[in-house]
């Protein structure tokens, strides 16, 4: 797979949110986004890294999960990692 572009990482992301819990408002996601702001629990962020891994064929560290604060960082490490 080619290396994904940042929107195309944002389009799957918001995809993952919308399969782990539909309620969750994802419209208006970019690379400024708070990924706290979503109001994504632990249980289900950890579900859409899960979705997130296996659309994007990668595996996130643990230790760069921890990191994971905006939008712009998990494009970045999907960048980095793919």
């Amino acid at each position: 797979m080619a290396k994904p572009t940042n929107d195309e990482i944002i389009e799957v992301f918001k995809e993952s949110v919308k399969e782990v819990d539909q309620r969750i408002e994802v419209d208006a996601v970019d690379g400024n986004t708070s990924l706290a702001a979503l109001g994504l629990d632990s249980v289900m962020t950890m579900e859409v890294i899960g979705i997130l891994e296996e659309k994007l064929d990668i595996r996130f560290p643990d230790e760069d999960l921890a990191t994971l604060k905006s939008m712009g960082d998990l494009t970045s490490l999907v960048q980095r990692l793919a």
